[in-house]
């Protein structure tokens, strides 16, 4: 007979996708899951596998919980330009309470690079993203807060685009100040 878990797995994953997005696949050891998570070894091989299979767990819980967090929130607001720029800023607003920039745009740099696995979730996560700005672009053309001179899927790909690209510099380290011009001037191409 198994003996029941002693700890939640849903807690200890997002443990362990924190201290992925912080410091990425290559720099985290086993013994830094095994410290962070709070688990023994053999209760994290058991439960997660090998610390690639961790990984890719926490890949999934992350498009699970923080993505789909900013497509609810974007979702709900009725101001398209708000909601593009609260999804924007999110990038942003969140240092300090999250690790900097986006454990998606970090795996795309680090293990998509040469783990298929890892660039199919991080493509399906783009994808997603990439969709809900363009839906957003869509909804604001057709309410008028857009402008219409744009084509769709091309402001979308470019807002995207620049999105990723803010991650990443949230992630170097870029001053708050610039990071928040980046913000104004991504607003400025909805014009």
């Amino acid at each position: 007979m198994a003996r029941p878990k002693e700890f939640d797995p849903e807690v200890v994953l997002d443990r362990a996708m924190t201290l992925f997005w912080e410091q990425g696949y290559e720099k985290t050891s086993m013994q830094d899951l095994v410290e962070r998570m709070g688990i023994h070894k053999r209760s994290m091989y058991d439960t997660f596998g090998d610390k690639r299979a961790l990984y890719l767990k926490a890949l999934d819980r992350y498009a699970d919980t923080v993505v789909r967090i900013k497509r609810e929130a974007a979702e709900r607001e009725t101001d398209t330009r708000v909601a593009l720029r609260g999804l924007f800023e999110s990038a942003v607003a969140n240092i300090g309470r999250y690790p900097a920039g986006c454990l998606s745009v970090n795996c795309a740099t680090e293990l998509a690079l040469h783990d298929s696995d890892a660039a199919a979730r991080v493509g399906r996560t783009f994808e997603y993203e990439q969709q809900l700005v363009l839906d957003l672009v869509r909804r604001g053309q057709d309410a008028g807060t857009i402008a219409s001179k744009h084509d769709p899927r091309s402001l979308a790909l470019s807002l995207f685009n620049a999105w990723v690209g803010l991650r990443v510099r949230v992630r170097t380290g870029l001053p708050q100040a610039q990071l928040q011009r980046m913000v104004e001037d991504m607003m400025t191409m909805l014009d």
